[in-house]
């Protein structure tokens, strides 16, 4: 059986569905601009489609209070790796 594009894994060690949600959520809090409609992810912001796949009981609810609290618990670690090794 053959993965779903969404369920493959990243060198994050995220799933690409997860891996956008994330990168979503980072550009929503730093620029205040959206990627896309979130309700495209089945929620009503992306802050609830990130909190849906962590399990996390103690992380805030609002955007950027959510995006700090994942760069301080070390979510986005391999995100921003990846992104500062990339060649262009």
């Amino acid at each position: 059986m053959e993965l779903k594009l969404a369920d493959r894994m990243t060198s994050t060690g995220y799933t690409l569905q997860q891996f956008l949600l994330l990168q979503a959520l980072e550009r929503q809090a730093t620029t205040g601009r959206l990627m896309t409609n979130p309700r495209v992810t089945g929620f009503s912001s992306f802050a609830k489609a990130v909190l849906n796949f962590i399990d996390d009981k103690k992380a805030p609810k609002t955007c950027k209070n959510l995006y700090n609290y994942l760069v301080a618990n070390g979510y986005y670690i391999d995100i921003h790796a990846e992104r500062n090794n990339r060649k262009v």
